[in-house]
């Protein structure tokens, strides 16, 4: 049995942070706890949280997250926030804290649309809240390593299947984020895969391909934990993609853009007045 995973309580000097991967639309981040203890051993975010405890054995819980959250939303321009692109906002500490309930309730009374990724099927204990938020779109991230082995803390992949067909069955959109893509590293069988997604009601797949360039700390961590020279898992990675890729688009998935597409309400106030905005190319830094 693996060790107990150490829980810190820390408080946040900010939250909501802009997300800066490519995208022109304005889109925010916030993560409610620092570090995850799914500890998959391709994990990009051990690059951004700069910590020197072994990834997957701690987590720190942003206690005042939901007060800063209400505070940052009064002068943020209204726009989707993610939850989350570093953490897993429904990870089994936050059956205890709940963070990710309150501060969807913030989300909520102030109408914020609200893009959320999981692993998990606690989400499912808020089934009630999203069916009742204006826009909200709920996704499952499955990778190509779906193995116990390289994904040690997550959920069995029947058990995200079922989510995901529960929360389309409560009328939410769904999504799945087909990441990361490892071409050395298939455990299962990509078009099979889509053909059950499309059964569970799932609205659109996004795949993402592996890369290390610029996550040190990650490829080190993945070479140690598999044994395997991250080069060499990532050979034809372009064409492992473009295949991955094309299988989604004949599967009759609606385009991601179109699936996510909200329009920002005239009115809102500007980004220049968010006084905890981070710098632009911040999206992924976890300062607590």
């Amino acid at each position: 049995m693996p060790p107990k995973p150490e829980i810190r309580e820390i408080r946040c000097k900010t939250l909501l942070r802009r997300l800066d991967f490519g995208r022109k639309e304005l889109e925010y981040t916030a993560n409610l706890y620092k570090g995850c203890t799914h500890g998959c051993v391709y994990c990009y975010a051990p690059s951004l949280v700069h910590d020197d405890r072994r990834w997957g054995s701690f987590v720190d819980v942003k206690v005042n997250a939901p007060s800063m959250l209400r505070k940052e939303l009064r002068v943020a321009a209204k726009a989707p926030v993610f939850l989350s692109s570093a953490s897993d906002p429904y990870q089994p500490v936050e059956a205890k804290y709940k963070l990710t309930r309150r501060c969807l309730e913030v989300l909520h009374a102030s109408a914020f649309p609200v893009v959320i990724l999981t692993r998990s099927p606690l989400v499912l204990r808020d089934v009630g809240l999203l069916k009742r938020m204006e826009w909200v779109r709920v996704g499952c991230s499955i990778s190509t390593a779906s193995d116990r082995f390289y994904e040690p803390g997550v959920p069995p992949l029947e058990r995200r299947l079922e989510t995901l067909r529960a929360l389309a069955d409560a009328g939410i959109m769904t999504w799945v984020s087909l990441a990361p893509v490892v071409p050395g590293i298939v455990t299962l069988e990509v078009e099979g895969l889509l053909s059950r997604l499309r059964e569970t009601g799932v609205g659109t797949v996004a795949p993402g391909l592996l890369r290390f360039q610029g996550y040190d700390a990650s490829r080190e961590m993945f070479e140690r934990s598999t044994g395997m020279d991250a080069k060499t898992a990532l050979e034809g990675g372009e064409e492992v993609i473009a295949r991955v890729r094309d299988a989604v688009s004949r599967a009759g998935f609606k385009p991601a853009g179109e699936f996510f597409s909200w329009d920002e309400p005239r009115g809102s106030a500007g980004l220049d007045a968010f006084t905890g905005r981070p710098r632009p190319a911040s999206a992924g830094a976890l300062d607590a």
